[in-house]
């Protein structure tokens, strides 16, 4: 101990406690003359306060004593936080056998026996002092090292130290743990270490070490990465840092150095990359890695003066299977379709040499890991296929002899994902729609060669869908003029550019008009008049055809109820359902709001639902109907015959009506086929107690077949073309609501 002030020694602190004052007085005299500061106390009380105050460095304690006795007081010490270690030095009788006994019971460090001898006494509590802190010193000192192994054990942090002189090595218990080996059982040394690293990293930790030995100044640090492989174990990753130690010549004496496992951090940082490069969902590559890859191919290709190809792909009506089944039901599509996409472009769909003959057996992630080393001078041989987003797909063929080559590769892709899936129960059909473009012909960049091959998709999708086309230049106006309806067409309600016209549908017994189709039209403040054949494919993709569907129903209710308020006969108006509209789960609230808010007659409204739409769940669909059916309205299937029913489903459907698709009306007194198919629809419809309505009546001679077979209504440009509301209002007034059969006439173009 050390006074602050004048640098000496502190003297130690010794309580002495006994109720007889002559021992107290000699206590004083012989041990401050030994150097101790001497505090007193005559009782047990006195003697506990005087601890806790002043805190000595050691006690010295007679046995007897009135009230509280030595070890009354010894026990009530040890009980104290700060009287646990305190040497406590109890006198007893020189025969006492008994007290010394009881001493040590109570927690006394030793016992002396009266009389003392004083100079002796001085001695032994200094010896004692000095041997409990160092005793203390220890203690810590152990609690310190265990506690530094324990850390190294929780981070897996394992020290050593190499002392160049001797050739010792010590190795912390740690460090042989992470060698899996054993303090004493396992053999300490460089030999021993190499082994446990794999032998194509050992060169490289060989020329570590050298340049830890060559180095010429002390406190030189160096670290490196490497791996350590036991049998019978995963492989580990470590990180390895170590400091040099010199001598006065610049010779390094010591090497001393740490080991961390850094494998979870190492499994971390692979899954954080595995989430950057790669789609969570299908394992497919994602965005950002096929654009760098595209661009190195490009390159590539340009430096060759090869060709290349990109496959960009868009399931069509995928937005249906979501709204119709649910997106889990759509997560499981878009696995299936990654998986029949990897299996249709093969590794062998590029042009091999016999230095790629071992690509195709690499394994997958191993293929898949190499390709994102971003090396420019890479050459990329092998073909990609990436996730673009939502139900996207792209494929790049890095190397192709000719245009055919990327042509075949689009066939197989859709040979295979238009096969039917079964996805948990529900038996699905869908298609791609595959845009095609060659580099460097249709783009020297990444950029330009996306938008065209984007270009070209959107033009398959447009034509038809289910099909494959290469790019031409043409197909960006094609790309631009359906960004341009899509900007437009999502203002068309708020700025009143939407309308509506009205299609009769006539009474093939009475010749009265019946019903009318909605049909919507949309002229554009910027675009003109744009067919529904253009603007509609565009809603449906988009999403807009659920506010857009909302506006036909609700305007075609209004409209109907305005011409019964008008005195006008009373006629049913038939709208059409979107997909999105007929998978919404509150569609039969959304009629039930419209025809209350309107005031039209439930038995008015007729809703057209077309074949295709119902099988995509045919118990989904059955719910449904029923549920629009209970509200009291009509339900007609549109495009009948088109699609692909059959006669034990129609049967569970709660339908009213039939509408045979103008397709087959078209031809039916020309086309023994068409003739025959819509003869058995107008069988079918009757003997399940269903009306029949065709669409696309323009000759009479298609009347007259269709009054053959006891159709029950037509609809066509023979009697009459779509009209606004007005005009259908002046011929409903002109005519009485009846038009003739005999002569029926095509209105006014």
């Amino acid at each position: 101990m050390t006074d602050v002030n004048d640098n000496r020694p502190t003297p130690f602190r010794v309580l002495v406690v006994d109720d007889d004052l002559t021992a107290r007085i000699l206590a004083t005299h012989s041990l401050e003359q030994e150097g101790f500061e001497v505090l007193l106390a005559d009782n047990g009380v006195i003697a506990l306060q005087t601890f806790q105050e002043a805190q000595p460095d050691i006690v010295l304690m007679d046995v007897e004593m009135p009230g509280l006795n030595g070890f009354d007081v010894c026990r009530q010490l040890r009980s104290m936080p700060c009287g646990k270690l305190v040497p406590i030095l109890m006198a007893t009788g020189q025969d006492d056998i008994d007290s010394v006994r009881q001493a040590y019971a109570a927690g006394a460090t030793d016992f002396v026996s009266k009389p003392f001898n004083w100079k002796v006494l001085g001695h032994r509590l200094n010896y004692m002092i000095r041997a409990s802190n160092t005793t203390e010193q220890l203690r810590q000192l152990q609690k310190s090292e265990t506690r530094l192994g324990n850390a190294q054990r929780i981070a897996r942090l394992g020290n050593w130290e190499w002392h160049l002189k001797s050739g010792e090595i010590y190795w912390s218990d740690q460090f042989y743990q992470l060698l899996g080996g054993k303090r004493g059982r396992t053999q300490t040394g460089m030999r021993t270490f190499l082994r446990c690293v794999p032998a194509n990293e050992r060169p490289q930790l060989r020329h570590w070490f050298k340049q830890l030995l060559n180095c010429r100044y002390s406190g030189f640090m160096s670290g490196i990465n490497h791996s350590i492989s036991l049998a019978g174990q995963d492989v580990k990753n470590v990180q390895h840092q170590a400091e040099v130690f010199c001598d006065d010549q610049g010779n390094a004496t010591i090497i001393a150095g740490t080991m961390l496992d850094v494998s979870e951090l190492k499994r971390a940082q692979d899954q954080v990359l595995k989430l950057a490069r790669f789609d969570s969902l299908t394992g497919l590559s994602n965005r950002s890695v096929f654009c760098d890859r595209v661009q190195l191919a490009i390159d590539q290709a340009e430096r060759r003066g090869g060709l290349g190809a990109v496959l960009f792909l868009d399931l069509d009506n995928f937005k249906r299977i979501n709204d119709t089944f649910g997106h889990g039901i759509g997560d499981l599509l878009l696995q299936e379709v990654a998986q029949r996409l990897t299996q249709s472009v093969r590794y062998t769909d590029r042009i091999s040499d016999d230095s790629d003959a071992g690509a195709a057996e690499q394994t997958d992630l191993d293929h898949r890991v190499d390709l994102y080393t971003h090396n420019k001078d890479r050459q990329v041989r092998v073909p990609l296929v990436a996730r673009f987003g939502g139900d996207e797909f792209t494929v790049l063929l890095p190397e192709i002899n000719q245009i055919r080559d990327a042509e075949n590769v689009a066939r197989r892709v859709l040979e295979s994902i238009g096969l039917s899936i079964d996805l948990a129960g529900h038996e699905v059909v869908i298609t791609p729609s595959i845009g095609i473009a060659i580099f460097p012909h249709h783009g020297e960049n990444v950029d330009s060669l996306m938008k065209n091959v984007d270009a070209a998709m959107y033009y398959v999708k447009h034509t038809g869908k289910n099909g494959y086309e290469l790019f031409v230049k043409s197909m960006n106006v094609v790309a631009k003029r359906r960004l341009e309806l899509e900007s437009h067409l999502r203002h068309a309600i708020e700025t009143n550019e939407l309308s509506l016209n009205y299609q009769p549908q006539v009474d093939m017994r009475s010749g009265r008009i019946v019903g009318v189709e909605a049909l919507l039209r949309w002229n554009s403040l910027q675009l003109g008049f744009v067919s529904p054949v253009e603007f509609i494919p565009i809603a449906e993709e988009t999403g807009l055809i659920t506010p857009i569907g909302e506006w036909v129903m609700r305007e075609a209710c209004r409209q109907t109820r305005q011409w019964q308020l008008d005195g006008l006969p009373h006629i049913r108006v038939a709208v059409n359902l979107s997909v999105r509209q007929f998978a919404k789960q509150n569609l039969e609230k959304l009629v039930s709001q419209v025809l209350q808010d309107t005031g039209l007659p439930v038995n008015c409204l007729e809703l057209e639902i077309t074949e295709n739409m119902l099988m995509d769940d045919v118990e989904g669909s059955v719910e449904t109907l029923h549920r629009l059916k209970a509200l009291g309205v009509q339900l007609a299937i549109d495009d009948f015959g088109t699609g692909y029913s059959s006669l034990s489903y129609l049967k569970r459907f709660p339908i009213d009506r039939l509408k045979v698709d103008r397709s087959f009306i078209t031809h039916v007194t020309t086309d023994p086929g068409d003739a025959s198919v819509t003869q058995a629809i107008i069988a079918v419809a009757h003997n399940l107690g269903l009306s029949v309505t065709a669409e696309g009546v323009e000759e009479e001679a298609q009347l007259a077949f269709l009054q053959q077979y006891a159709c029950e209504e037509v609809q066509g440009f023979l009697f009459s073309k779509p009209l606004k509301a007005d005009d259908l209002a002046t011929l409903l007034r002109t005519t009485n609501g009846y038009m003739s059969l005999k002569t029926a006439r095509t209105t006014e173009d």
